[in-house]
């Protein structure tokens, strides 16, 4: 299980500690015992614009997808309803005269071979999971391949993680760095959050340098994660990753916006209601400068899960 904000973020920065443990190649399932909560909360099942601060339906939502060349879909890993509402998303979709590219967080893009060969023989997918919970992810892929969606991995190996983690960009060619935009998408700003953000992910207790090699890592993971979205956004793109990576202040959506200005993005947070905060505008409230994290907010009930900061550590 990642470790959850400790003190100052919201439960949407929990994913950030997605970080560290991909590293070691783990991910988080719905363990047994953890059920949804807050399931008739007011907010569940409504669609927040954050730049028009109103709702809006699901003819409006279908509209605004389908104009998206690359439609982003953050979810909260272990939440099983944010996995159901991508698949309604997908099905949405897939109606257009050419299915789009179904991109997934899940799979490392040094599989890629691997995936092609599996869907070209009908063979089985789950053992190229790394990690992950197939039960979350079986049906959506199976939806995608049903419609004929290119499957696309998307997400960093390990290995191409650890060095910038312990070195810094200088592990990496000075051109890499140039082409996926890491300098030119990132300021001081966004960096001073990601790091109060990986601070309280760990409950605290993380060392600075390690700190920012995390925050560091990100950023890589970011702009491969566009990189990979770049590379199949002639034919659209539907994306499944966390919805820290689907942040428009410090997430995928900046090395779109500096490799290729002006692409269509359509960020649409899952997130997790609470009880006592019933107003949409008391979600997401942490930001790195002024552009809001989604354009839009998707609530839906929350997962019960233990507190992990009583283990951190240990």
């Amino acid at each position: 299980m990642r470790p959850a904000a400790a003190t100052t973020f919201p439960r949407p920065l929990q994913a950030l500690a997605a970080v560290s443990l991909v590293l070691l190649g783990s991910a988080c399932a719905l363990a047994p015992g953890m059920n949804l909560s807050e399931t008739d909360h007011p907010l569940v099942g409504r669609i927040w614009d954050t730049a028009a601060a109103g709702f809006i339906d699901e003819d409006q939502l279908r509209q605004r997808a389908g104009r998206a060349e690359v439609l982003l879909l953050g979810e909260t890993h272990d939440n099983p309803e944010h996995h159901r509402l991508q698949r309604r998303m997908l099905k949405m979709r897939r109606d257009g005269a050419a299915p789009p590219a179904l991109l997934m967080e899940q799979f490392d893009v040094d599989q890629q071979g691997a995936i092609d060969e599996a869907v070209k023989n009908g063979a089985d997918l789950r053992p190229l999971l790394r990690g992950w919970d197939w039960s979350h992810y079986r049906e959506l892929i199976a939806e995608a391949q049903s419609a004929g969606m290119p499957l696309r991995a998307a997400n960093l190996p390990r290995a191409s993680l650890r060095p910038v983690v312990r070195e810094g960009f200088g592990s990496l060619a000075a051109t890499e760095i140039t082409r996926l935009g890491l300098e030119a998408a990132w300021n001081e700003t966004s960096n001073q959050f990601m790091l109060r953000a990986i601070e309280s992910s760990h409950c605290g207790k993380i060392t600075p340098p390690l700190r920012e090699g995390l925050v560091r890592a990100q950023r890589l993971r970011d702009a491969t994660l566009a990189d990979t979205a770049l590379a199949s956004i002639g034919r659209g793109v539907v994306f499944i990753l966390g919805r820290v990576h689907a942040r428009h202040d410090v997430g995928v959506p900046r090395y779109l916006e500096v490799r290729r200005p002006g692409t269509r993005v359509l960020s649409i947070g899952l997130v997790e209601v609470s009880a006592g905060r019933t107003e949409p505008t008391q979600y997401e409230t942490e930001r790195a400068g002024t552009a809001m994290p989604h354009d839009l907010i998707w609530f839906t009930p929350r997962v019960e899960r233990p507190d992990p900061c009583l283990a951190f550590g240990k």
